[in-house]
């Protein structure tokens, strides 16, 4: 993501030579002589130095409409404050689906096939050759990369789930050749997961690529403790209500698949009694697995050693051998079930801990149509008051803890760009009161991001990407602040010019509203195929729609339009109206005081006033 503000940095740079160099130079070389018309002349003397109220047209309209504003600033200021109140309470009522990254059409899915068992790999093969045969037909599918075996899981959100037999990655056609068919990558991802939603004996996962960071599946309970039993009953209990859940599929956990281990004890005092000790024991159980070694050789051709070692047959070399296996002692043969005592338990695979406690991640998705964080916020009241021993921990992860990381993240950012343009700001002006007016429009254009997230246009915002919309809002934060430097820097300049506060915001307003709505206008206009997911096809010279890679740019996009948009309102209209605030309340705090005073005299001359000459020695005493 740093390529984004890097690229944007380089740009505006070299726009600085442009702008100051050679757009003037081009110009002056390049430029034409052009007509003078007198009546938009005049138009313009009316703003910079005569009464932009008599302007005619929209802007002496406008200018009008400014100065009614002004004079009436707290109305003007809270029905604007009111407007993005409303918005922001229509938002935070309103359930959204949100998405860590992005939801992107993909290109191919990878099928995993689940299977239990102590399987042979020829036997897994013909498990995985069931699955592949159903995949085959399906219009879309450019080609299937099929492998059979075990696959172990590294623990990290995108591995392999337990019991994998085998993996089919599905690739689909071309955009242009599933465009052809009407058929887009999430239409073959639903067809496929028809095709194996039954297989007898057998589970099968469908996983969608994942563009970003990794995440995992869209629901993922994190279980900690440092009490095995009391983390199984706690795994077990939270398992079960996800798949109480019917909105939930491709249920998994990161625990050892149900298997029996077998551990061997050996009677040492049994084996006392024959005069047996425990090495002896011991080799003989090796004849039955890896055999007991009895030396070493190195063939002519090779450098190392390599181990001779004996064992039993293929055939004999099982559980059950244990039963007809006997040892050799002085009082001959003796079974080795009678040294040996075997005792069933729960097979371990692997053992998963963090910070040093024992970890275990429950994991499911949700169906199509169904979001996950809306799922996640119906699950946390039931969990935070499920019987679960205290000694277990319990938190949601994956997309949950990453979007409030990258939600916190670009709060923090946020937070610093406004302070570092408050400082520069602060430099320009010279005037607290003056970065305050900036910065307003820019917090507040935050609303038109709402906005246009409930309005939703033609699905732009079909779901909230963390990532991608809060990076356009910070993108957002830059452009707004350039128009309101560009209308408060003017008015500062009126007022060093001698104008009075009022008329300098309206002047202000009426000389900038130009540029800045030209700038909004060129912008919205630049980015709205992003927005829109239109992409020109020069090599076959065709309009696309929804092409792959589309997807980026959409959120970022939208969000720059819709705040832009709404922020240039508050800029030429409530702006103004805080810049001549001051000035206003100035006058009415005077005039208040001047009626205040006033009665306080009046107040103290009125026992004097009806005293005549005669009365005076009676009023002095």
């Amino acid at each position: 993501m740093s390529f984004l503000p890097l690229t944007l940095f380089f740009v505006l740079g070299a726009s600085i030579f442009v702008a100051l160099i050679f757009t003037p130079a081009l110009g002056s070389l390049m430029g034409r002589k052009t007509a003078i018309d007198e009546e938009q002349l005049a138009e313009i003397m009316k703003s910079e130095h005569g009464d932009p109220t008599q302007m005619s047209g929209f802007m002496g309209w406008y200018a009008r409409m400014i100065t009614t504003l002004g004079r009436h600033p707290t109305r003007s200021m809270a029905g604007a404050l009111l407007i993005v109140v409303l918005i922001f309470v229509w938002f935070g009522k309103t359930p959204h689906t949100t998405e860590f990254f992005l939801q992107q059409d993909p290109e191919y899915v990878d099928v995993y096939v689940k299977a239990r068992g102590n399987l042979s790999p020829e036997a897994q093969n013909d498990l995985v050759k069931q699955v592949e045969a159903r995949l085959v037909g399906i219009k879309g599918v450019h080609s299937m990369f099929v492998r059979a075996g075990g696959f172990s899981s590294n623990g990290g959100p995108n591995s392999a789930p337990n019991d994998t037999v085998g993996r089919i990655r599905v690739d689909f056609d071309d955009y242009e050749d599933r465009l052809a068919l009407d058929v887009r990558g999430f239409d073959i991802t639903a067809a496929i997961r028809d095709r194996v939603a039954d297989v007898p004996g057998m589970q099968v996962e469908v996983r969608l690529p994942q563009g970003g960071p990794p995440v995992g599946k869209a629901i993922q309970v994190q279980l900690q403790s440092h009490d095995p039993a009391a983390l199984e009953r706690a795994s077990n209990l939270v398992k079960a209500k996800l798949a109480s859940d019917p909105q939930l599929i491709e249920l998994e956990d990161n625990r050892t698949s149900p298997g029996i281990e077998w551990n061997l004890a050996v009677d040492r005092e049994a084996a006392g009694r024959y005069g047996v000790d425990v090495l002896s024991v011991g080799q003989t159980i090796q004849f039955l697995t890896g055999g007991v070694l009895m030396g070493r050789f190195r063939p002519d051709d090779a450098e190392d050693e390599l181990d001779i070692r004996v064992r039993f047959p293929a055939t004999a070399r099982n559980v059950a051998a244990i039963e007809q296996l006997k040892i050799t002692t002085a009082q001959g043969p003796v079974p080795a079930s009678y040294f040996i005592k075997r005792v069933p338990g729960q097979q371990v695979t692997q053992i998963q801990r963090r910070e040093g406690q024992r970890l275990v991640v429950v994991q499911a998705n949700t169906i199509p149509g169904v979001a996950g964080n809306l799922k996640i916020t119906e699950l946390k009241p039931w969990l935070a008051k499920a019987p679960i021993d205290p000694s277990v921990t319990t938190k949601f992860v994956g997309a949950d803890e990453e979007g409030q990381k990258a939600a916190q993240f670009f709060a923090v950012a946020i937070v610093a760009t406004i302070f570092m343009m408050s400082v520069i700001l602060l430099w320009q002006f010279n005037s607290f009161y003056g970065v305050l007016v900036t910065l307003s429009a820019v917090v507040l254009s935050t609303a038109g991001v709402l906005l246009g997230v409930q309005v939703n246009l033609a699905h732009t915002f079909d779901y909230i990407s963390v990532i991608m919309l809060g990076t356009g809002v910070v993108a957002l934060f830059g452009v707004v602040v350039g128009h309101n430097i560009v209308l408060v820097d003017t008015y500062y300049q009126l007022k060093r010019s001698g104008y009075a506060a009022d008329d300098a915001a309206v002047r202000a307003a009426t000389q900038r509203f130009r540029p800045v709505l030209l700038t909004t206008l060129v912008t919205v206009a630049g980015l709205l195929p992003l927005m829109f997911q239109l992409h020109p096809d020069f090599r076959s010279f065709h309009l696309e729609y929804k092409a792959p890679g589309s997807e980026w740019w959409v959120q970022l996009s939208a969000a720059v339009v819709w705040g832009l948009s709404f922020a240039t309102l508050l800029t030429l209209v409530l702006t103004p109206v805080m810049l001549a605030a001051p000035k206003v309340y100035s006058a009415r705090f005077v005039g208040l005081r001047n009626r205040v005073l006033g009665r306080r005299d009046s107040g103290r001359r009125a026992p004097t006033a009806g005293v005549g000459a005669d009365d005076l020695p009676r009023a002095a005493e």
